[in-house]
């Protein structure tokens, strides 16, 4: 794998929240139906019970936080790395990150939405996790935070929840 200039990847030059937000979702949404992340979604839960939804989210949660490395983008540049690319390359920022799993997690079913955290006052988004909804509520999940995801929350001054289905 790697990237070159032919890989799918949206540069935006000083963007806005939005602009980032629209990328992620619209990257999200096609990634869901891509054959190739539906086939790591598949190989990921191959040895889940069928039917066992909640082991299948933390299957690909875990695989996610083993597999991904977290890495800033370029200083000033924001990339937004299709889902597909993120598998090829195993390494994005919290964006690309948060975009996988979304599209990972609604390839095997499950509704899910982005939220755009802040720690400043005023807040400020400056990370984004993704949150699944279960049948026992909702479950935020942040391979990037890992294990330091109930400090972060509690960190938080505003969530901004992004729906994705």
């Amino acid at each position: 794998g790697g990237m070159d200039h032919n890989t799918p990847v949206q540069r935006i030059a000083r963007p806005s929240l939005e602009d980032v937000v629209k990328g992620m979702k619209t990257f999200a949404l096609k990634g869901k139906s891509d054959l190739v992340v539906r086939a790591k979604v598949e190989e990921i839960c191959r040895g889940v019970h069928q039917g066992d939804y909640a082991s299948e989210v933390l299957a690909l949660y875990y695989w996610v936080c083993k597999h991904i490395r977290y890495m800033r983008d370029i200083q000033g540049v924001e990339f937004v790395k299709e889902p597909s690319q993120v598998l090829d390359t195993q390494a994005g920022d919290c964006d690309d990150i948060a975009t996988l799993l979304a599209a990972m997690l609604m390839a095997s079913g499950n509704k899910c939405s982005f939220v755009l955290a802040s720690f400043t006052r005023p807040p400020i988004p400056s990370h984004v996790y993704v949150q699944v909804h279960t049948p026992s509520g909702i479950v935020p999940l942040d391979p990037v935070a890992n294990v330091e995801t109930e400090k972060m929350l509690k960190k938080m001054t505003r969530g901004i929840v992004v729906r994705l289905s």
